[in-house]
């Protein structure tokens, strides 16, 4: 069940006790900030694992995500569009106060944000890490976890059509913030300007590191593909 935002001024996220993962580990960022929205969820810990995504902080409390909700990861290092080089994430449901009843359990020890059928509304979650070189080895941690957790719902889709299923993915684009629609925008240019260009201006590792306002055209990953 997912953790839900309360409605205090500040908005942050109900956080819940959470041990530390022990099992099929991939990736652990420490001094890394989780953003909900906007909304900072202080300092902590991301684990980056087989069958979810947990972040914690040094009281223990965190989140975590399952991947089959998770229908976007991105490495985002356009500053316009936010002002941290963040592992951006874009989670089916939206984890607000007035989400649906059948989101909330205070029944469960570790609350797992998972995906709910006919919801087509989304939030963003970015991990803001301390060390930013860190961030490709985060994204290629969560691409091979990703990988384990296909979509069973799209198993006849190939590679070719991604795209298609990239844009028929995003039924929750208009709930997005701002900051969120123009990381959208800067991945829709990549897809349509981007490959297939000689210049390399939006490959990586081409180029200087100068650049730090462009996303790398690579480094984005649609669940739906990971398969």
């Amino acid at each position: 069940m997912p953790c839900v935002l309360t409605e205090e001024a500040n908005r942050k996220m109900l956080l819940t006790a959470l041990d530390v993962p022990t099992e099929g580990v991939r990736h652990v960022q420490d001094e890394t900030v989780a953003y909900v929205e906007d909304d900072s969820q202080g300092n902590g810990s991301l684990y980056i694992t087989d069958n979810v995504v947990t972040w914690r902080n040094s009281s223990g409390q965190g989140f975590s995500l399952q991947y089959p909700s998770i229908s976007l990861h991105a490495v985002s290092r356009d500053l316009n569009a936010f002002p941290h080089e963040c592992l951006f994430l874009m989670v089916d449901g939206k984890l607000s106060d007035d989400a649906d009843p059948r989101q909330k359990s205070s029944d469960d020890e570790d609350e797992v944000v998972g995906p709910f059928e006919g919801d087509t509304a989304t939030t963003e979650v970015r991990f803001v890490p301390a060390d930013k070189g860190a961030l490709d080895a985060m994204f290629n941690s969560m691409s091979d976890c990703q990988a384990l957790h296909p979509d069973e719902q799209d198993t006849d889709s190939e590679a070719d059509d991604f795209e298609a299923n990239y844009y028929e993915g995003m039924e929750g684009e208009d709930n997005l913030t701002p900051e969120g629609q123009r990381t959208l925008e800067h991945l829709e240019n990549l897809l349509l300007n981007g490959q297939g260009q000689g210049d390399g201006q939006n490959r990586p590792n081409a180029g200087n590191e100068e650049n730090t306002n462009q996303m790398d055209e690579d480094q984005f990953a649609d669940a739906d593909e990971m398969q």
